[in-house]
């Protein structure tokens, strides 16, 4: 059979739609979320947080942080925490409008996550932070722990997570 180009091209116009498209991981979890805030990545990257803080923070941003420097800070995090010595078993992830949010997913949980648990990570992390030479070069040893941290690089919020049912957020409150 020998069709003009024409009528071909519609042919394969009507097969194309008749296609189905398998959807990304991405998109089927996003449709499957119960609650989805895409500022924060609530639903996208965590479930929405079950227990809430609002710690106050200290010190303010630093100038000139955006979403590419937040994106660099939670590379540095993944690294440290995987320091022999310093071992975290945390993946980090810098997520939602701006990379507002500074995602704590825990490796570990094998049992149910508690507020309790999640602030007890956030501590364990501020130690790490506090050996770090700059921090000590400026002698914030005490005063800085990682939601002041945080706020430094312009996150307005950490969440922890074991990735699948439990979430706690820290909403980072002004100086």
């Amino acid at each position: 059979m020998n069709l003009p180009a024409s009528a071909f091209a519609l042919l394969m116009i009507g097969a194309l739609g008749a296609c189905e498209t398998v959807p990304s991981a991405t998109e089927a979890a996003v449709a499957e979320a119960p609650l989805i805030d895409a500022a924060t990545g609530a639903g996208i990257y965590f479930p929405p947080p079950t227990s809430f803080e609002s710690p106050q923070v200290r010190f303010a941003q630093m100038g000139g942080v955006g979403a590419n420097q937040r994106q660099l800070f939670v590379d540095q995090v993944n690294v440290a925490a995987t320091n022999t010595g310093r071992s975290v078993p945390v993946v980090a992830q810098a997520v939602g409008s701006e990379n507002h949010t500074l995602v704590l997913i825990y490796l570990t949980a094998e049992n149910d996550m508690t507020p309790y648990l999640a602030r007890g990570i956030l501590a364990r992390l501020t130690s790490i932070a506090r050996f770090a030479p700059a921090i000590a070069e400026m002698g914030l040893t005490a005063e800085f722990d990682i939601y002041n941290m945080a706020a430094v690089m312009g996150f307005e919020r950490i969440v922890v997570s074991d990735g699948r049912s439990f979430a706690h957020q820290a909403n980072l409150t002004g100086n």
